[in-house]
């Protein structure tokens, strides 16, 4: 079977996901937390404005969102939404490796940065952020098996096989 586009890529974001789970990394999937992160920015803002007596870092380090924020401190949150709203969806993954916060864009061998990335790489870097290019070789071409299993309602039955692999 011939493999779109699309699903190349979204084989690359799970290959990286399950690389930076087997390292150990914290890491964030800007697919689905980028703006719960710029969300939970204006959050804290809200509730420093309403209730000033309790430092911008205290509602960060207990925001609702803590489970997807890469960061506990309010200087480092606002600098990372600042960013995220200015190059949305450059980057594909916020690595936390240690005690240092990183940007992550994954490629796979069809696609290549684009001078928007190019420059969104730049800048992260001018803002203090290591940037890392995932690069996953995934195959045009993908084989399968698809197994009928035939028989009767008891589980006795014939067991009847059909490979399906020839010229899909």
């Amino acid at each position: 079977m011939h493999l779109l586009a699309e699903d190349i890529e979204n084989i690359g974001h799970i290959i990286s996901a399950r690389y930076f789970t087997d390292q150990g990394w914290r890491f964030t999937d800007l697919k689905q937390s980028r703006n719960k992160i710029i969300e939970a920015y204006e959050t804290v803002n809200e509730q420093y404005s309403k209730y000033p007596y309790m430092s911008k870092d205290w509602y960060v380090e207990n925001s609702v969102q803590k489970s997807y924020l890469p960061t506990t401190r309010w200087e480092n949150l606002d600098i990372l939404a600042h960013f995220l709203q200015n190059w949305p969806d450059q980057f594909d993954f916020i690595l936390k490796i240690n005690a240092q916060t990183s940007l992550c864009i994954v490629k796979t061998k069809h696609t290549v940065l684009t001078t928007e990335q190019e420059n969104a790489i730049e800048n992260a870097r001018k803002t203090g952020y290591n940037v890392y290019v995932f690069k996953a070789y995934v195959p045009d071409i993908i084989d399968f098996e698809l197994e009928e299993v035939m028989g009767g309602i008891s589980g006795r039955g014939v067991f009847k096989f059909h490979h399906l692999t020839d010229h899909i």
